[in-house]
């Protein structure tokens, strides 16, 4: 949770609200900066009512307090003190339909008294919003400020970030295919997108070095360049980043075969295997990684695994035949660079 975020409801009854400026800058400190500062200057000093149980009602008006003062306060079933920025908000919507007791106090001595309290902010009203601990003593400290200043330029850089990926994403559009690779040769003005693309790319990884995503997408831009190397050291680098996905891994060993690097791509291919099993069509990928190491009895033996998976796929069934046909010495063994090139 942010730490100004503001809760709507839908308006079910005629409402005051806002009737004072501390209601106002509660509405417009969820699209400003300058209002949410405004916001807490004014939870900070003005007089706010908080409900007292039935018999505690001191006088009417304005209440001072002292240090040491201890006033029981109403609170709800999980904990949170509600708090009201004026009297009507206490009878918003109608739900508090009786008189109530309660007392007035600013901002400050209130949180004052409370330190470590939860408070939801006019509870019953259009507009209300929760206070954590820890953001009531960021405002007690006058910390609250900076935090303010340092969430909006979070929320800057996340909006610039996200401007950026988007538009990589769409200048590669249709120009690559995520789980493979199209051997199609690409025209001037697709060249320029895919370029465009890594631009971008590149700047978001500036902005959020470690956003694997979109390391992978620009290493799918380069490998459809033929930039190989370049291709792989970023899918390296996203393989170490995240622990889980087995495309990453899949990407990798095709492009270790690129580079003719059969150890990489014999360790990537198995990888993508660990991290999804009884995937057949990634078993197929290793097994015929082994074919190219001369390991001929255990790629058979895999890709009669990927068959039990997967009896009618084609590409296996076309590998086995591959297998069986260099082992029997009816073919000679292929090349990464066939392999590549889908001989």
């Amino acid at each position: 949770m942010k730490l100004f975020d503001i809760f709507k409801k839908k308006k079910e009854q005629p409402s005051t609200f806002p009737e004072n400026e501390l209601e106002r800058y509660l509405i417009e400190g969820a699209s400003s900066i300058d209002a949410q500062k405004y916001f807490y200057q004014k939870l900070m000093w003005n007089q706010l009512i908080v409900l007292t149980p039935d018999g505690m009602e001191l006088e009417e008006g304005e209440q001072t307090v002292g240090g040491n003062t201890t006033v029981k306060l109403v609170s709800f079933d999980g904990g949170h003190i509600p708090v009201f920025t004026s009297l009507n908000r206490v009878f918003d919507q109608d739900i508090m339909k009786e008189k109530v007791s309660y007392i007035s106090l600013k901002g400050q001595d209130l949180f004052s008294m409370t330190k470590g309290s939860t408070f939801i902010l006019n509870p019953y009203s259009p507009y209300h919003k929760e206070l954590l601990p820890a953001e009531i003593e960021q405002l007690m400290n006058g910390t609250i400020y900076d935090q303010i200043d340092v969430d909006e330029a979070e929320r800057q850089h996340i909006e610039q970030f996200n401007t950026l990926y988007d538009l990589a994403c769409e200048k590669q559009k249709d120009l690559i295919l995520l789980g493979g690779y199209r051997m199609q040769e690409l025209n001037a003005k697709d060249q320029g997108r895919l370029e465009e693309s890594i631009h971008y790319f590149e700047q978001c990884l500036a902005l959020i070095e470690d956003h694997w995503p979109s390391m992978v997408l620009m290493a799918k831009a380069l490998q459809r360049l033929e930039r190989h190397e370049e291709a792989f050291a970023l899918l390296e680098k996203a393989f170490v980043i995240n622990e889980e996905n087995h495309s990453i891994p899949m990407e990798a060993a095709l492009e270790a075969v690129h580079l003719q690097d059969l150890e990489k791509a014999l360790y990537y291919s198995a990888a993508s295997m660990e991290r999804k099993p009884n995937d057949f069509a990634l078993i197929g990928n290793h097994a015929m990684n082994l074919v190219l190491a001369e390991r001929d009895g255990e790629a058979l033996a895999l890709i009669e695994e990927a068959l039990v998976l997967e009896p009618k796929d084609e590409v296996n069934e076309n590998i086995k035949n591959l297998i069986k046909d260099v082992m029997a010495g009816n073919r000679k063994r292929p090349t990464m660079e066939e392999t590549v090139n889908g001989k």
